[in-house]
């Protein structure tokens, strides 16, 4: 069956969508996945942005052909909600980790503001060894499960604006601060709290991480798992998520879409009675209600940017 026969031959039930999850703690994100892939008998689920085990937060899975738009996702920046404890280091830079170094903590709230306004300053930063970062073709976290040295380089990621909740709080010889942090891709949380500790002479560990928003995704709009899994929680579908517009087309351009051909206005105001095509930028083309493609308006032409 070729490719225009399969999409003439789809349903309109929605097995390619997303689900915004607030995810639990002491849960990986591929078991979420793993979980929700069998609570809607969906082969295909992925997510984006990881979060470690302990963390807890937005988390976007997407199923099905969905999931083809999770590296356009994962560009988008990220706000936390940061707890991190002086005095300790672990080998995973977490509370979670093995403790490997401690030392005394002599610090103050403003101490903590300057080495916070320092760090956001920054434009690299040193990602932690538990990284997924391949490098040489490994990946860092196999590289200190093995005890072997590699050299980690800086990395492009800054902090993009932050809020000290709580700058220094002191309960029973333990020092917090607890911060919200707004940060570009690939900025890691608990590689900002050892520096935040060398920075003041001291180690620091990220005690708790709660990822409170991903690119335009609020906790707020994100559902518990116990919630999804007791109630009937339809996927968001893929124009509902994205929120593009749309424009549905003949399978006359069906066949050139399918094949990724560049299109000019012209094509699909003959094709689709769109009155509005040359305002468009960023558009899905669907047949018979369903997403094809996306396309992008570069210069006067039309290129496609994700096939699905």
């Amino acid at each position: 069956m070729t490719r225009l026969e399969i999409v003439r031959n789809q349903s309109n039930k929605i097995n390619d969508g997303f689900l915004l999850v607030d995810k639990p703690q002491k849960m990986t994100c591929n078991d979420l996945c793993q979980v929700l892939k069998r609570r809607y008998n969906i082969k295909s689920c992925g997510h984006s942005g990881t979060l470690d085990p302990d963390a807890t937060g937005v988390m976007i899975l997407a199923f099905g052909r969905a999931t083809k738009l999770l590296s356009l996702l994962d560009k988008e920046d990220k706000t936390y909600l940061a707890t991190i404890c002086y005095g300790i280091l672990t080998d995973t830079l977490d509370i979670g980790g093995k403790i490997i170094g401690e030392k005394p903590v002599n610090i103050t709230a403003e101490m903590v503001k300057e080495a916070t306004t320092k760090l956001s300053l920054a434009t690299t930063q040193i990602p932690p060894m538990m990284a997924a970062i391949k490098i040489n073709g490994k990946k860092l976290y196999e590289y200190q499960r093995a005890n072997q040295e590699v050299e980690v380089k800086p990395r492009a990621c800054q902090i993009i604006d932050y809020e000290l909740i709580e700058p220094l709080k002191i309960k029973e010889k333990n020092y917090t601060t607890s911060i919200k942090l707004h940060v570009t891709k690939g900025y890691y949380i608990r590689s900002f709290a050892r520096d935040l500790g060398d920075l003041m002479d001291t180690y620091a560990t990220l005690l708790d991480l709660r990822r409170i928003k991903a690119g335009s995704i609020d906790i707020s709009q994100c559902l518990t798992l116990d919630k999804i899994l007791k109630e009937e929680i339809s996927l968001i579908s893929i124009t509902d998520f994205l929120k593009y517009d749309t424009i549905e087309i003949t399978e006359n351009i069906l066949k050139f879409v399918l094949n990724g051909v560049t299109l000019y206005p012209r094509n699909l105001i003959n094709d689709s009675n769109a009155t509005n095509i040359n305002d468009l930028r960023r558009f899905i083309l669907t047949y018979q209600g369903q997403p094809i493609a996306i396309y992008a308006r570069i210069d006067n032409i039309f290129r496609p940017l994700f096939k699905f």
